[in-house]
């Protein structure tokens, strides 16, 4: 399969993926209520998105490593290519620095404010969720809930903000 072809699946593999998955998004926000089971189903429907679209960037520019070599960094280019030996939050920030190079979107998200130590908040409750040890690790503390979601919002704007960008330079172009 010629490497256009590649490219187009992989671009339509993320379009599908990407709408389910914010339709589920959509379907927690409209029921949202102040429980922790809801805020615990929240995580992972957030989660599955950010990982979803962040295999799909992972796809797409990793066909375009095969087209050319824009300057990215060795950690950015094993994130692509095999993602092995990265917690999911380090490979959420490679592969959304090396989609915005591949795709020459402008400047990547800034990782050092406190926007992303919230990203990291989510990701460890996250990681609790779905590995829990004890009770403690299912609960969702109202001082511990506002940079969880903060989080969340921060990763979901990043991952739509590639979406509008991609879309707008190469699919409203074509």
């Amino acid at each position: 399969m010629n490497l256009e072809t590649r490219m187009i699946e992989a671009i339509n593999n993320y379009l599908d993926l990407s709408s389910l998955l914010a339709s589920d998004l959509t379907e927690m926000l409209d029921n949202e209520d102040a429980s922790d089971g809801w805020k615990r189903n929240y995580i992972r429907v957030v989660a599955a998105l950010i990982e979803g679209d962040s295999f799909c960037f992972r796809e797409m520019s990793s066909i375009g490593l095969l087209c050319e070599f824009p300057a990215i960094t060795a950690k950015e280019r094993k994130a692509l290519e095999s993602g092995i030996g990265f917690k999911a939050v380090e490979q959420i920030k490679l592969v959304l620095r090396a989609t915005y190079k591949m795709f020459s979107l402008g400047e990547a998200p800034d990782f050092s404010g406190n926007e992303w130590s919230d990203a990291n908040s989510f990701y460890n409750k996250r990681h609790a969720l779905m590995h829990p040890k004890s009770l403690t690790d299912l609960e969702i503390p109202s001082e511990e809930w506002a940079k969880i979601q903060s989080g969340a919002n921060w990763l979901i704007k990043q991952h739509f903000d590639i979406t509008r960008l991609i879309h707008e330079k190469y699919i409203k172009s074509s």
